[in-house]
């Protein structure tokens, strides 16, 4: 089976492409080569490499920065996968878009299940929303899959920007309002490569098992460290960051596992393997 991927260079593409190589003919593309939002390239690149599936990990993720260029934002994640879903639809070709936890607005209480309603808070979820949209419109079957708190080898993540502070200063401010799962991006690939394999379509949550605030995961990576760092809880008011973060954005996993047969292990136990 061959699968083309947009975005492949990524965090999540970095880190799963090792898992997909072995089992699919890949052909990995980034934005120098591929600008998903450019309809003509896209075109002759599927032309070009005839894919039995497609798997769009290109989206512009820069929370805060989409609330600044929110055209560009709209562009990319809402324009681009609309560019993409109707090509494959064109070429009958399998599509798989990456979304994520953004698309909620936090007041849940309870693990968010894939039938809960939407509604984003951020321009980041808000065009990611508008691209989850996209997709079902322009395609008749695509396979989404929503992942959240990512970390893992290739450019810099939560794991590294809180040690280089706490290597630099001693002292690190996490906020401790925002609960989710750490999910180490490795751990996607074997449930991406079932799904893909049985062929399914829907909409999938997909994250390491368990939950901790921002500041108890930086706790977890210090304490696995060993590292004497001073950390101070701080809440999401006083950091003021541009884009508003679902305050609750823990996922209920269950679909995944029971259609891959794959259960997830603990943020804590991908944690350390990360580190180790």
């Amino acid at each position: 089976m061959k699968l083309l991927i947009a975005g492949g260079r990524g965090l999540l593409g970095n880190n799963i492409l090792p898992i997909l190589n072995n089992h699919f003919d890949t052909i990995s593309l980034d934005i120098e080569e591929w600008d998903i939002t450019d309809r003509d390239a896209g075109k002759s690149i599927i032309e070009q490499y005839r894919p039995d599936v497609l798997l769009n990990l290109a989206a512009m993720t820069d929370v805060d920065g989409c609330e600044d260029r929110r055209e560009l934002a709209q562009k990319v994640n809402e324009e681009g996968a609309g560019i993409v879903a109707e090509l494959c639809r064109e070429y009958k070709i399998r599509l798989v878009h990456i979304s994520t936890d953004y698309v909620f607005d936090g007041e849940k209480t309870s693990p968010y299940t894939e039938d809960d309603v939407p509604n984003p808070k951020s321009v980041y979820g808000m065009t990611k929303l508008s691209g989850e949209k996209r997709v079902i419109e322009k395609h008749p079957s695509p396979l989404i899959m929503r992942a959240q708190w990512l970390y893992g080898n290739g450019g810099e993540n939560f794991i590294t920007k809180v040690v280089r502070i706490a290597k630099e200063r001693g002292v690190v401010e996490v906020v401790d309002d925002q609960r989710g799962t750490p999910t180490y991006a490795k751990d996607i690939g074997e449930p991406l490569k079932r799904l893909i394999e049985k062929a399914k379509t829907g909409i999938y949550h997909i994250t390491n098992s368990g939950s901790c605030t921002w500041f108890e995961f930086a706790g977890e990576i210090f304490s696995q460290l060993k590292l004497d760092v001073q950390l101070k809880p701080t809440t999401s008011l006083k950091l003021n960051r541009k884009a508003k973060r679902p305050a609750y954005s823990v996922f209920d996993c269950t679909k995944v596992q029971r259609e891959t047969g794959i259960t997830m292990r603990t943020w804590q136990e991908a944690l350390q393997e990360y580190l180790g």
